[in-house]
């Protein structure tokens, strides 16, 4: 899905930062290199590794990929040298031997893309690469947010933009349709693109199924996966979980 729409991407969550000083506070608190699990375009990644960070970065999209790569190439030798990427499904990798990581990162909404099964499988297998005292965190939207969109599938404006490169106007476009039975937003994102001087409109189409979990219910895949949850959070000042949060962030460790 994301090689479909991997050009918006940074066009669409370029204020998407909240999440930036909080993540390398975890980072700076670490000892060892850093795993972020959908890496995507590297949002987090090059800061972290502008920060000094050694980051290794997973991504099942070979376009997003290409951006990381395109992005990093414009970096100083010492931050690309900090770098390492793969293509790989995040519920089963397999990464050359090296130093274990001290931190693993699954960021913004990124659990929402696996259901239970690669969940677990997942969680399974970054525990198998983290040191002795390596954690593990975790950044959701509120799932119950998720659990209360409107069941009416209206198609909604996000938001319009203009492609800096070229100069093409981008109308993005969302509609939402939730299955509360089984815990899944299915999300249909719309991109419709003109040139600057008018002409036909180009639209690209991706879905999306998003697996919300309550913190309950990835409590007990933590521990499944052999993990204990040390913190849950609301938001990024670290204030408790509660319903009306903004955000669900997991901070765990290898029990």
């Amino acid at each position: 899905m994301y090689d479909q729409i991997a050009r918006f991407y940074d066009l669409t969550h370029a204020s998407l930062t909240d999440d930036l000083p909080f993540v390398l506070q975890l980072a700076a608190d670490t000892d060892g290199p850093v795993l972020e699990l959908g890496c995507g375009s590297g949002r987090l990644l090059l800061p972290l590794a502008r920060a000094g960070h050694n980051v290794t970065g997973l991504d099942l999209s070979a376009g997003m990929l290409d951006r990381a790569r395109a992005r990093l190439a414009q970096e100083p030798t010492a931050v690309q040298q900090r770098v390492t990427l793969h293509q790989a499904d995040m519920s089963n990798f397999t990464l050359p031997e090296g130093a274990p990581f001290g931190l693993a990162v699954v960021p913004y909404n990124t659990l929402f893309h696996l259901d239970t099964a690669q969940a677990l499988a997942m969680l399974r297998r970054v525990r198998t690469v983290l040191g002795g005292n390596g954690r593990l965190f975790i950044d959701t939207a509120n799932p119950v947010d998720l659990a209360n969109t409107p069941e009416d599938a209206l198609l909604s404006l996000e938001n319009v933009l203009t492609d800096p490169e070229t100069g093409e106007l981008i109308v993005h476009l969302a509609s939402n349709r939730l299955d509360s039975a089984n815990q899944t937003l299915h999300i249909t994102w719309i991109y419709d693109v003109s040139a600057p001087n008018g002409g036909p409109v180009n639209r690209t189409v991706a879905q999306a199924a998003y697996h919300y979990r309550y913190p309950h219910q990835l409590e007990l895949l933590l521990q499944e996966a052999g993990y204990q949850l040390l913190h849950l959070w609301g938001g990024y000042d670290q204030s408790p979980y509660e319903e009306t949060s903004n955000s669900l962030l997991i901070l765990a460790t290898k029990q």
